[in-house]
C-alpha cells in the first residue's frame, strides 16, 4: 500500500524555546498513482512535552490528512489538526499544506529521493510563529527486508527568529508478509545559527509496528520516550491509512 511505511508523530514542538503540539513525519519518497486520493487519520497522545507559555502540557491530538497525487512526481496534502488537553480544553490547530516532489517510480527503486515544501498556519499553542515553512529533503534506501529513511528537515518561521534544524531518521525491517517493525529518532537542534546545548535539544526515540490490514488499509502504532529534558516524557501514536 502506498506510503504504508510512512510514519508520523504529531506531538512534538518545533522549537526548543517554545512548546506545543506539532507534527513530525518521515516520508519515504513514494506516492500513489496519479489521480488517487488517500486519507490518513492520526491519533496521538503524550505527557509532559517541552513546556512553553500557552502550550498544551498533556493531551491528545487528532489530525486528518487528505492527499492527492497530481502527477507521477507530485502530491499535495492538506492537514487539519485538533488538540485536546487531558484537562478537557479543546482547540483547533490551523492548517498545513504540503507539496511533495519525488522521483517517478520510486516504489520500484532501491534508492528513492524527493523534496517536500510544507506551509503552516498555526496558533502559538502549536508553533512559535503563526506562519512557517518546512523544507524537507527525502532519502530512502531499501535492501531486502531493510529500509532506511532520512529527512534532514529545516523549519523556517516567517517573520520571527531564524531557521531550525529538525532531522528525523527511521529504520525498518519487514518481519512478515504484512508486518514491519522499526525504530524512529526525531531530533531538533535549535536555530541553525545558534544551536541549543545538548540539554536543550529534543531527541525522541520510538518503537513502531506497521500492519497492512487490507490491500488499501494500513495501521501504524508507536510508543516513544524522550531522551532529553527538552523532549516529551512519553508519547504514543496510532495512524489509520486508507487509499482510494
Amino acid at each position: 500500500m502506498r506510503r504504508f511505511l510512512r510514519c508520523a508523530l504529531l506531538l512534538l514542538p518545533v522549537s526548543a524555546g517554545a512548546a506545543g503540539f506539532d507534527e513530525f513525519q518521515v516520508f519515504d519518497g513514494r506516492i500513489g498513482a496519479t489521480g488517487g486520493f488517500d486519507l490518513n487519520q492520526h491519533l496521538n497522545f503524550g505527557r509532559r512535552g517541552r513546556l512553553g507559555e500557552g502550550a498544551p502540557r498533556n493531551g491528545m491530538l487528532v489530525e486528518t490528512e487528505i492527499g492527492y497525487a497530481t502527477a507521477p512526481w507530485h502530491e499535495v496534502a492538506l492537514y487539519i489538526p485538533v488538540a485536546r488537553e487531558f484537562s478537557g480544553d479543546t482547540f483547533g490547530g490551523g492548517f498545513k499544506l504540503r507539496n511533495s516532489f519525488v522521483v517517478p517510480g520510486a516504489g520500484d527503486r532501491p534508492l528513492a529521493y524527493g523534496f517536500d515544501i510544507e506551509l503552516h498556519h498555526q496558533s502559538y499553542r502549536f508553533a512559535p510563529a503563526d506562519w512557517a515553512v518546512t523544507l524537507r529533503p527525502i532519502l530512502d534506501l531499501r535492501h531486502g527486508p531493510w529500509q532506511l529513511i532520512l529527512n534532514p528537515a529545516v523549519e523556517v518561521p516567517l517573520g520571527r527568529d531564524g531557521p531550525t534544524f529538525a532531522p528525523a531518521v527511521r529504520g525498518v525491517r519487514q518481519v512478515a508478509d504484512r508486518v514491519w517493525i522499526g525504530l524512529e529518532h526525531y531530533m531538533e537542534f535549535g536555530r541553525i545559527d545558534r544551536p541549543e546545548a545538548p540539554r536543550g535539544q529534543a531527541h525522541q526515540l520510538f518503537v513502531t509496528a506497521d500492519l497492512r490490514v487490507m490491500e488499501k488499509v494500513g495501521l501504524h502504532v508507536g510508543l516513544g520516550h524522550g531522551l532529553t529534558h527538552a523532549s516529551d516524557r512519553w508519547a504514543g501514536k496510532l495512524i489509520l491509512s486508507i487509499d482510494f
